[in-house]
């Protein structure tokens, strides 16, 4: 049985990337709270990852007053919460078993349980739990964790009308985060980086995940343009908001790679294998064994993530399914599995990302045309990205229309002047979609 970041035995850990409520490939979520009260102030300097880590720890493990959690909802959200920034897939069993418990006894109520499915990537069954809820919860709440389902379901322009009114009526980070996230998404990264930086001047609480969360979430909209010195320079703001918090060392890691520092990506990336135990890292390392000789050594890597996957996929089908796609997507003889798990994931969450990832599986299995058409209605209902463009670019050429790929190519390039080397077949290739 593979062991927790903590050394615990558990399920292998991971990173389930949610919306903004955060997932990220797929984006992380931000905080949905400034849930700091019982984290340790540092002495001196930034409180670090594994104080705060710890911190949740000592909360979860009290057994009175004034420390213990009130009630099972609040579990719920302490679980959530530590598994978003421990990337612990053993957090969600932990959370789900809480609810469980509560359910038979109908003690917990609808909003905890709505954005435990939703954050396992179950907006079906987080919708369903939504009708049910009752006159008393908060409205905006509602109405905000509505919209997310939405977007993630691929009802953009329904989910932006949802965002753009609270933004306007309420002034609070969230409404700026949900916007950002949207938008960074829909052709106007410029627009996003605005929205960030807003909602970080609006941001006035205590949590060290919340500035450090911002922070990567701007490099990411700086990647996304191709701007890796931009992309490195928040990201190092990100960790010193955060020292040690694994997501950003990660993201440190990838931009390395991709401006061709690749010793010390490979070095980087072998101390998050270690500390985390994620076959998302494995993966990103086991190309860059691969990009330097190191068949044997990628090999290896490889068969361990595949390992893990499978534990997950057995264990979170829905929450796994677009991680465990990325590793298919470059297995040599898996297109079949690929296609599979893509279909699933698109399913589960019918947006941009998923809907990309389901080209490139049935480009694999030689369904340029079907890889089209899904890009096309991605692209008119909204999500405009340079990867987007790229990969549709791709798949027109395979369907045999020339003009319009040159066209799609010119599009990409336009917002991502290095999409060939972050999106193309190049020998060094990490995932795009990499969690945030």
């Amino acid at each position: 049985m593979p062991l927790s970041p903590a050394g615990k035995p558990g399920l292998a850990p991971g990173f389930v990337l949610a919306a903004a409520s955060l997932l990220c490939a797929c984006t992380p979520a931000p905080p949905t709270s400034a849930t700091t009260a019982a984290a340790p102030q540092a002495a001196s300097g930034p409180l670090r990852y594994a104080e705060l880590l710890q911190s949740y720890d000592e909360a979860l493990a009290a057994e009175g007053p004034p420390k213990a959690p009130a009630s099972a909802d609040e579990r719920v959200r302490l679980l959530l919460e530590r598994a978003r920034l421990s990337g612990d897939y053993a957090d969600y069993a932990r959370a789900g078993a809480v609810i469980e418990q509560a359910d038979a006894k109908a003690t917990i109520r609808c909003l905890p349980l709505a954005r435990w499915h939703y954050t396992l990537h179950r907006l079906a069954a987080a919708g369903r739990v939504l009708e049910g809820c009752a006159a008393a919860v908060d409205a905006d709440e509602l109405a905000g964790l509505r919209a997310d389902i939405a977007f993630y379901s691929g009802r953009y322009r329904e989910a932006e009308a949802t965002y753009r009114e609270q933004l306007n009526r309420l002034d609070q980070p969230q409404g700026y985060i949900r916007m950002a996230l949207l938008r960074a998404r829909s052709g106007a990264p410029a627009e996003a980086m605005a929205l960030f930086e807003a909602a970080e001047q609006r941001y006035h609480g205590d949590s060290a995940v919340m500035r450090a969360w911002l922070k990567l979430q701007r490099g990411l909209v700086a990647l996304d343009q191709g701007r890796y010195e931009q992309a490195r320079a928040l990201y190092l703001a990100a960790a010193e908001a955060l020292p040690g918090w694994w997501l950003v060392d990660e993201h440190l890691a990838e931009v390395q790679a991709l401006m061709g520092e690749t010793e010390a990506a490979r070095g980087a990336y072998e101390n998050i294998v270690r500390r985390t135990g994620a076959p998302e890292f494995m993966d990103a390392l086991a190309a860059l064994e691969a990009h330097s000789g190191h068949g044997d050594r990628a090999a290896k890597l490889l068969a361990q993530a595949r390992t893990l996957y499978e534990q997950r996929l057995a264990a979170f089908p829905e929450a796994s399914a677009g991680h465990a796609l990325d590793h298919y997507l470059n297995s040599p003889g898996e297109a079949a599995v690929a296609l599979r798990l893509a279909q699933a994931n698109d399913h589960n969450r019918p947006y941009g990302e998923a809907g990309i990832a389901l080209a490139e599986a049935l480009m694999l299995n030689g369904k340029a045309t079907e890889a089209v058409r899904r890009l096309q209605a991605e692209a008119a209902a909204g999500w405009d990205t340079p990867e987007l463009h790229w990969v549709l670019a791709q798949a027109l050429a395979q369907a045999g229309q020339a003009q319009q790929a040159t066209a799609e190519r010119a599009r990409a390039l336009a917002g991502n002047p290095r999409a060939s080397s972050m999106y193309g077949a190049a020998p060094l290739q990490l995932s795009a979609r990499s969690g945030p």
